[in-house]
This record gives structure tokens, C-alpha cells and sequence, in this order.
């Protein structure tokens, strides 16, 4: 069985290293490559190959926008920076996912579950009807709540949720907290946490944290954990007990 495959990465880097890797793998036969997601739709769609591996985090076009607009559906492996947790709302509707940067062995496990996958029957029936499922999922999640926006005197400021890194609760104000910037909005955290996309996860009673700006998590006093974010600062928040879970489960 030979694969006729698409890396599809915007980091020259990590895409020559993939390539390179699976020069080690007699039955994948990469035929081309691209940079972007509008250059994978129409090489994908003009050269229909058999796999791709599918970056999901691209500017511009993401590798979901990418299988919303192709007219053909290869068999897709998603390669990704995003840690673990972050991974369920597709990780069983793909032939598999690699995190960067990409391990030999991992990759070599990842070719073994796409030749086991090409030699079950209907396989590719079902690999499409879960490629249905993932994208009717994404298209949900972004039905949420996508920008704020914020009125400062005669100005109002549109701040997309993705460039969101917490919120947080004060008294009676709550703020948007950005890279560098923060906000006072009259929603509450209860109204918000109904709003907005899935990877924001209400932490504290106090926070509410992206987690595609979560860095990492700290154990503190008493056997509790404070989250860090990727902010200007590296912002530490206090992780309730009930809420640890959400962001590292066990």
C-alpha cells in the first residue's frame, strides 16, 4: 500500500523535518507540499492524494477552514502545538494526531495505525462520517461568542475572544484580560461562561482562563495548583480543587 501524501505546515522548519522523518517510510510517497491553507484547498483538491498531514494552527486559513472548502477528503492526520487536553474534540474522528515537534516513534505509531486503518473494511466510510462529525463540532464552537466588544467614551473596542487570555471577576466589574491590555465590561462570569467557545474554562470563581493561552500549571500551598498564562506578565491564577480536572485530568 503506498499513501500519495500533502504536508500541509506554514513552518518551513517543521515541514522539511516531517518530510525528512518520512523519507523512513517505504509506503508514504510525499508529492507535494504547502504553506498555507488556501495553497493545501487547491493542491489537495487538484492532486487528490491519499493523506495529508494537516496543521491546524495556520494563519489565515486554519486545518479546519481547510476541510470545510475541499471538494475531495483524504485520509487526514492532524499534526498540532496544542498540549494534550485541548485535543478530545477531534482525536477520534482522525486517523490520529501528532504533537509538535514530531518524535520518530511516535510518527512510526502513527504510520502503523494509518496501514492498519487502510486494511479494515468501510474504514474509509467511517473515517469521512467522523471527519463529518469533528467539522459539524468546529462549526458549533464557532457559533459561540467570537468578539466583545468594549465601549471606551466615544470609542468602541471589538476584541476577539481568541485574543482573550482571561477573565476576571472584582467586585462588581469584570475585565478582559489580553496579552498586554485590560478591559472593564458590565457581563458577569456566569453569563460569559454560557457564551463562549469551549476553551474557556471557568477555573475559579473568580476566572475564567482560554486555555490556548495556558502555559502551564504550578502545584502551590497545600497541594492546590495556580495555572500560568502566557500573558505579558505570566499571570497566576488560583485553580479551584474541583476544577484542576478540566485542564489536566488524571
Amino acid at each position: 500500500m503506498f499513501y500519495k501524501t500533502i504536508i500541509v505546515e506554514d513552518e518551513e522548519l517543521t515541514r522539511n523535518g516531517l518530510k525528512r522523518k518520512l523519507e523512513h517510510f517505504d509506503e508514504i510517497d510525499v508529492i507535494d507540499e504547502a504553506e498555507n491553507g488556501i495553497e493545501a484547498v487547491a493542491k489537495i483538491n487538484e492532486q487528490k492524494p491519499d493523506l495529508i498531514f494537516l496543521d491546524i494552527q495556520m494563519p489565515g486559513m486554519n486545518g479546519f477552514e481547510v476541510l470545510q472548502n475541499l471538494d475531495f477528503m483524504p485520509i487526514v492526520i492532524f499534526t498540532t502545538a496544542f498540549d494534550e487536553y485541548a485535543l478530545k474534540a477531534f482525536e477520534t474522528n482522525s486517523i490520529d494526531y501528532l504533537l509538535k515537534p514530531i518524535e520518530e516513534e511516535r510518527l512510526a505509531k502513527s504510520i502503523e495505525k494509518l496501514n492498519k486503518f487502510a486494511s479494515g473494511d468501510n474504514k474509509k466510510v467511517e473515517f469521512d462520517s467522523n471527519i463529518s462529525a469533528l467539522l459539524n463540532e468546529i462549526r458549533n464552537k464557532q457559533e459561540k461568542l467570537s468578539r466583545i466588544h468594549i465601549k471606551i467614551g466615544d470609542e468602541i473596542i471589538f476584541v476577539n475572544t481568541a485574543d482573550i487570555y482571561f477573565f476576571k471577576a472584582d467586585n462588581k466589574y469584570t475585565s478582559i484580560c489580553t496579552f498586554d491590555n485590560e478591559y472593564i465590561i458590565n457581563d458577569t462570569l456566569a453569563s460569559l461562561e454560557e457564551k463562549l467557545p469551549q476553551n474557556f474554562i471557568r477555573i475559579h470563581r473568580g476566572f475564567i482562563l482560554n486555555t490556548d493561552h495556558l502555559n502551564k500549571l504550578k502545584k502551590w500551598f497545600g497541594g492546590k495548583y495556580v495555572a500560568v498564562m502566557k500573558d505579558k506578565n505570566k499571570t497566576e491564577i488560583p485553580v479551584s480543587r474541583n476544577s484542576k480536572d478540566k485542564l489536566f485530568p488524571e
